[in-house]
């Protein structure tokens, strides 16, 4: 049970360091023009507020899930919000905008603050981890160790190829087109559904 909750927090993990939005071109941008050094500091911004929203996600709901049929809720409507996302991302016809997304600093404090908030601020960031809380809290056979090393393994899953990103951007920003986007956000996506629909089943399992 160990090694499967560190499986599925790493799937997780990768489906949304797969994931594209202001924190992913920030980075990009923040790397290729300032240098690796500032975009690790944005990344461990993002990190900060990732972590602050699964702490809050998970203490906000522990009570609730006291409840075993509160936890079949929960964990149907985890399951959903993720495929709902994943389908979104697949189908999502917008042009991804990549302007006005520089993020101009010249101190740590301030890129760890900007990347914090960036990550923070999005909906989205905020209403996919909610979903991971309840649904992976709703699996009858985690414990909270199995719980704490899921969320662990997939927060650092992020963090590390968000630093991968950062230190790649040089190197990769030629070949970033809307095409390269558009495969990526599809592959992300299409995890995520597959995600949201083994969750699902779990909670019947």
């Amino acid at each position: 049970m160990i090694l499967k909750a560190i499986l599925s927090g790493l799937t997780l993990g990768l489906a949304l360091a797969l994931s594209l939005g202001p924190s992913f071109f920030a980075l990009i941008q923040t790397s290729t023009k300032r240098g690796f050094r500032p975009a690790f500091w944005l990344a461990f911004g993002i990190f900060l507020s990732d972590i602050l929203c699964v702490f809050l996600a998970y203490f906000g709901v522990a009570q609730f899930l006291d409840s075993p049929q509160n936890k079949i809720y929960v964990g149907l409507i985890g399951g959903t919000v993720l495929v709902m996302f994943g389908f979104f991302s697949v189908f999502q016809r917008k042009k991804v905008e990549s302007a006005n997304l520089e993020v101009k600093a010249v101190s740590m404090p301030v890129y760890v603050t900007k990347g914090f908030f960036l990550n923070l601020l999005n909906p989205v960031v905020i209403g996919l981890w909610m979903a991971c809380v309840v649904t992976v809290s709703s699996n009858k056979d985690y414990t909270f160790i199995h719980i704490l090393l899921f969320f662990i393994v997939s927060l650092t899953t992020v963090f590390f190829t968000d630093v991968l990103k950062a230190y790649s951007a040089n190197k990769i920003s030629k070949f970033l087109s809307e095409k390269v986007l558009r495969i990526i956000s599809i592959i992300a996506g299409i995890i995520l559904m597959l995600s949201g629909v083994i969750m699902i089943y779990k909670v019947f399992a």
